[in-house]
C-alpha cells in the first residue's frame, strides 16, 4: 500500500508548501493593509515604522511600494530613495518609478529623477506622466529644447490638461518668455476661475508685460482675490512703465507723469516696505532723467543710509545726478564700479556707460584718462555691426559716437583747429547729418564766432524734426546772448527755461543767462616801488573798485566806480580819487557807455566819459571814446593844476581763440597847451595749448609825440617802444569749473626816446590765479621790470591783485 502511494509524495509536499506560502502571503498583506489604514487615519509615523519592520522581515514588493509612497507623503524623500539601495531600476513597479522620480526631483537629484522617468517611459511608452516628468526635469536642468520636445509629446498623448499647462507655464517662466507663460496661466484660470494662485500669477505677468489695463480689469473682476497692497503695486508698475517708456522714447512729459504717479503711491497709507523701497529707487531714476539732480542725489543718499548698497540702475542714475551737480570725480568713481560689475554695459549700443564716464573725466579736466578711455573703446568697436537679423551690416552707432566724442575732446584739450578740421572732414562725408551742424555751432561759439555759430545751428534746425530741434534752438539763443543781441533774445530764453523739455542744452542756457545777468563787484590793486635817479623814481599805488548792477532784458546795466591813486615824488605824497557813476547801454551791435563823476584831493574837477563800441562782425570791432578830465592824467600834472581831456580810437581784431590784436590812436589835450599824440598796437598769440599747459606770446609797439612845453610830468618830445612778452601757464583743476593757474612771464624790449640813447627793457613776473566759477576769481602777482625815462633806467617792483565777485 505504502509502495503504491510513494509516487504521489512530491505532489503532496508541493501542495503543503503552497498552502503555507499562501497563508504567509495572506498574513503579510493583512498587516500591510492594516498599516496603510493607520496612515490614512493620521498615524503616518507609526505606519511608516511598521512598514519598515515588515519590509525588513519579508522583502515584499507591495510592502516596499507602500513604504515608498508613505515616505514621500511624509516628505522624507531621501529615505524613500534609500528603501532599497540594492534594487535595480527594472525591479521597481510602475507606481514606484513615478513616486521615486518625484522624490528625487524634490531634493533636486535631477539626474536620478530622469533615470526613473525614462525607465517608466520604456516600461510604458504611452505613460503620459513619464513624459510630463521628463519635461519638468529637463526644465530644472535648463535643457529647455529637450523639455519642449517632451512636453509636446505629452500634449499629443494627453491633450490639454491642467498639469500640462502648469508645466508649460513653468518652462516659459524659466526661459523668461512672459508671453507664453501668460497664455498658459490664462488657460489655467479659464479651467478654474477660483484658482487664486493662478489669478495672482496672471496679474503679475500682465503688469510685468506692461498690460496694466488688463491687470486692472482682472483686479476689478475678482476684487476678493486682491488686497489694497496689490492695487498699490499695480499703480507702481504703471508709474514705472511710464518712466521707462518716457526715457526710452525720449518723452520727458511721460517720465514726469510716471514720477507724479510714484509720488501718489509713496503718499498712500499702509505702504509695504518692499514697495516703498522700490518706488523710491525708481524715483531717483525719474528725478535724474528730468534733471532734478539735487533732489535725486539727496534721495539716493538717504536710501543708501537706509537700505545699504543701491541697485546698479539707481547708482547709474546717481552718477548722472552727480555729473549734473558739478561733482564729476564722484560720478567717475560710480561709472567705473558699474563697468567693473557689468563690462558689457560699457559698450551697450543704446546707452553705453563709457559715454557717461567720458563726460565725467572731461568735466573734471582729466583729459588723458578720457583719451585712454576713447582709444580702448574704439579698439572694441567695428565701423559696422550686424543688425538683429544677423544678415545685414549697418553703421555702428558706438563707432560714430566715439569719433564725435574725440572731436570734442580734441577741442577741450585746446586744439580747436584740429577739432574743426576733423569735424569738417566728417561733414564732407555726411553733409545732411544735423548733429554735426550742432557740434560745429558749439565749436564756433567756443572759438568766439557767435554769428557763424548761429548759422550752423539754423542749418541743423532745417535738418531736424520739429520735436528734436530744441538743442539747435538753444544754440541760436546762446550765440545771440554771447554776441550781445539781448533784445528779444532774453524773452525767448525765459520762455525756453520755463517751458522747454529738460535737457543739457536748457541747463546750459539757464546757466549762461544767469551768469550774464548777475551783478558783480570787481577790484584791482597795484603797488609799485621804483629804484632810480630820474624824475619818475617813486613809490605809487592805484586801486579801482567797480560795482556792476544786474543787466536788464536789453543787456544794459548801471555801474559805479571808485578810483584812487597815490604817488611819492621827491619826498612829496600826491593823491587823487574819483567817484564815477555810469550806464552801459546795449544797442546791439553797438554798445554805448556814458559816465560822469567828480574827483577828490588833486583831481577835484567834474569828469565825464563816453565810449561807443561797434561790433562789425565776429572778428572785427571798433571803439571811439572821449574822457573829459581823464582819470589817466598824471598825478604830477594834477599837482601843477593841469588837467587833460583824452580822445581815443581803437580797431580790434580777434582771429580766433588763439590770436587777437588791436591798433589804436589817442590824443590827450593837456590844459598847459601840450597835445600828446600816441599810437599803439599789439598782437597776442597762443603758441601751444594742450591740457594744463598753455604758452602765449605777445608783441607790443607804441609811440608818442608831445609838444615842447615845460612840465614836471614825464613828457618826451618823441619816443617809441617795441617789446615782446612770453607767458607760460600751468593749470591745476580744483573742481568742476574751478582751477588754480600759475603764470610765469618773461619780456624783453627796446625803448627809443629822442635826444637820448636807445635802451633795452625787460620784465619778469610770476602770478597766481584762482578761477572759482561761477562766483569768484582771484589773481595776484609780482613783477620786476627795467624801464627807461629820459635815458635813465629805473627798476620797478610791482605787486598786483584783483578779484571778481558775482552775486548769484
Amino acid at each position: 500500500m505504502h509502495d503504491r502511494l510513494r509516487p504521489f509524495w512530491p505532489l503532496s509536499l508541493l501542495a503543503s508548501l503552497m498552502a503555507g506560502a499562501a497563508q504567509a502571503q495572506s498574513s503579510t498583506d493583512v498587516t500591510r493593509e492594516s498599516l496603510v489604514r493607520e496612515a490614512r487615519q493620521g498615524a503616518l509615523p507609526e505606519a511608516i515604522a511598521g512598514l519598515e519592520r515588515l519590509y525588513a522581515q519579508t522583502g515584499d514588493e507591495r510592502v516596499r511600494a507602500d513604504l515608498i509612497a508613505l515616505l514621500v507623503r511624509a516628505e522624507r524623500y531621501q529615505q524613500a530613495l534609500n528603501v532599497c539601495t540594492g534594487c535595480r531600476v527594472e525591479q521597481y513597479q510602475v507606481g514606484e518609478l513615478e513616486t521615486l522620480a518625484s522624490a528625487a526631483r524634490s531634493i533636486q537629484a535631477f539626474d536620478q529623477a530622469l533615470v526613473y522617468y525614462q525607465a517608466l517611459a520604456r516600461r510604458d511608452p504611452e505613460a503620459t506622466q513619464a513624459l510630463l516628468g521628463q519635461a519638468l526635469v529637463y526644465t530644472d536642468q535648463q535643457r529647455y529644447t529637450e523639455a519642449g520636445i517632451a512636453l509636446e509629446r505629452y500634449e499629443r498623448l494627453a491633450g490639454s490638461t491642467t498639469q500640462g499647462l502648469e508645466a508649460r507655464g513653468y518652462l516659459a517662466s524659466q526661459t523668461q518668455n512672459p508671453v507664453q507663460e501668460l497664455a498658459a496661466r490664462q488657460a489655467l484660470v479659464e479651467r478654474n476661475i477660483d484658482n487664486t494662485g493662478e489669478l495672482q500669477a496672471v496679474y503679475r505677468l500682465a503688469v510685468g508685460l506692461g498690460a496694466s489695463s488688463a491687470a486692472r480689469e482682472l483686479m476689478l473682476a475678482h476684487p476678493d482675490t486682491f488686497a489694497a497692497s496689490d492695487r498699490l503695486w499695480l499703480a507702481y508698475y504703471e508709474a514705472v512703465t511710464d518712466i521707462r517708456l518716457g526715457i526710452h522714447t525720449d518723452q520727458p512729459d511721460r517720465t514726469a507723469s510716471g514720477l507724479a504717479q510714484l509720488d501718489s503711491v509713496l503718499a498712500a497709507p499702509g505702504l509695504p516696505d518692499e514697495l516703498e523701497a522700490r518706488a523710491e529707487y525708481d524715483k531717483v531714476v525719474a528725478l535724474s532723467e528730468l534733471r532734478r539732480f539735487s533732489e535725486a542725489e539727496a534721495l539716493s543718499m538717504r536710501l543708501e543710509l537706509q537700505h545699504g548698497a543701491l541697485p546698479d540702475y539707481v547708482l547709474r542714475a546717481r552718477a548722472l545726478a552727480l555729473n549734473g551737480l558739478g561733482r564729476p570725480d564722484e560720478a567717475a568713481t560710480l561709472y567705473r564700479e558699474l563697468i567693473r560689475r557689468s563690462p558689457q554695459m560699457a559698450v551697450d549700443p543704446d546707452d553705453p556707460l563709457n559715454e557717461g564716464l567720458f563726460y565725467s573725466y572731461t568735466d573734471a579736466q582729466r583729459f588723458k584718462e578720457a583719451d585712454r578711455l576713447l582709444q580702448s573703446w574704439l579698439a572694441k568697436e567695428p565701423e559696422y555691426r550686424w543688425d538683429f537679423t544677423r544678415t545685414v551690416q549697418i553703421n555702428n552707432t558706438n563707432y560714430q559716437k566715439i569719433l564725435m566724442l574725440d572731436v570734442l575732446l580734441t577741442a577741450w584739450r585746446g586744439q580747436m583747429d584740429e577739432a574743426s578740421e576733423r569735424l569738417a572732414s566728417y561733414q564732407a562725408q555726411a553733409p545732411g547729418e544735423p548733429y554735426l551742424w550742432v557740434t560745429k555751432g558749439d565749436l564756433e561759439r567756443d572759438r568766439g564766432w557767435p554769428r557763424e555759430a548761429e548759422t550752423s545751428y539754423q542749418m541743423a534746425e532745417t535738418l531736424l524734426p520739429p520735436d528734436q530741434r530744441y538743442q539747435a534752438e538753444h544754440g541760436v539763443l546762446l550765440a545771440r546772448l554771447q554776441r550781445g543781441q539781448w533784445e528779444g533774445t532774453t524773452t525767448e530764453i525765459a520762455r525756453e527755461i520755463s517751458e522747454a523739455r529738460p535737457s543739457a542744452s536748457r541747463d546750459e542756457l539757464a546757466r549762461e543767462w544767469r551768469e550774464a545777468r548777475a551783478p558783480q563787484l570787481s577790484a584791482t590793486f597795484t603797488r609799485g616801488r621804483s629804484d632810480g635817479t630820474s624824475t619818475q623814481a617813486s613809490q605809487e599805488w592805484r586801486s579801482q573798485v567797480r560795482l556792476d548792477g544786474p543787466r536788464d532784458a536789453r543787456g544794459s546795466l548801471p555801474f559805479v566806480e571808485q578810483i584812487n591813486q597815490y604817488g611819492e615824488f621827491d619826498d612829496r605824497e600826491l593823491r587823487a580819487g574819483y567817484t564815477v557813476a555810469g550806464y552801459e547801454i546795449n544797442l546791439y551791435p553797438a554798445t554805448v557807455v556814458v559816465a560822469a563823476g567828480t574827483g577828490a584831493q588833486l583831481g577835484r574837477d567834474f569828469l565825464a566819459r563816453a565810449d561807443i563800441r561797434y561790433a562789425i562782425n565776429d572778428q572785427l570791432s571798433a571803439t571811439l571814446g572821449v574822457d573829459i578830465n581823464s582819470v589817466d592824467t598824471p598825478l604830477r600834472a594834477l599837482d601843477d593844476g593841469v588837467s587833460a581831456d583824452r580822445y581815443r580810437a581803437e580797431l580790434a581784431f580777434r582771429r580766433d581763440e588763439r590770436g587777437t590784436g588791436a591798433l589804436g590812436v589817442s590824443a590827450m589835450d593837456f590844459s598847459d597847451d601840450n597835445l600828446r599824440r600816441a599810437a599803439y598796437g599789439y598782437w597776442r598769440e597762443t603758441l601751444y595749448h594742450l591740457d594744463r599747459w598753455q604758452i602765449d606770446a605777445e608783441v607790443q609797439a607804441s609811440a608818442s609825440l608831445n609838444d615842447d612845453v615845460t612840465a614836471s610830468y614825464f613828457n618826451p618830445e618823441r619816443d617809441a617802444n617795441l617789446a615782446g612778452v612770453l607767458s607760460v601757464n600751468y593749470e591745476i583743476p580744483l573742481d568742476y569749473r574751478q582751477s588754480f593757474i600759475q603764470t610765469l612771464t618773461i619780456g624783453s624790449g627796446r625803448y627809443w626816446q629822442e635826444n637820448f640813447d636807445d635802451e633795452n627793457t625787460w620784465s619778469i613776473g610770476y602770478g597766481h590765479r584762482f578761477e572759482l566759477a561761477p562766483r569768484f576769481e582771484l589773481e595776484y602777482g609780482i613783477t620786476r621790470e627795467r624801464a627807461v625815462y629820459d635815458g635813465v633806467p629805473e627798476y620797478d617792483n610791482t605787486l598786483s591783485a584783483g578779484i571778481v565777485w558775482r552775486f548769484q
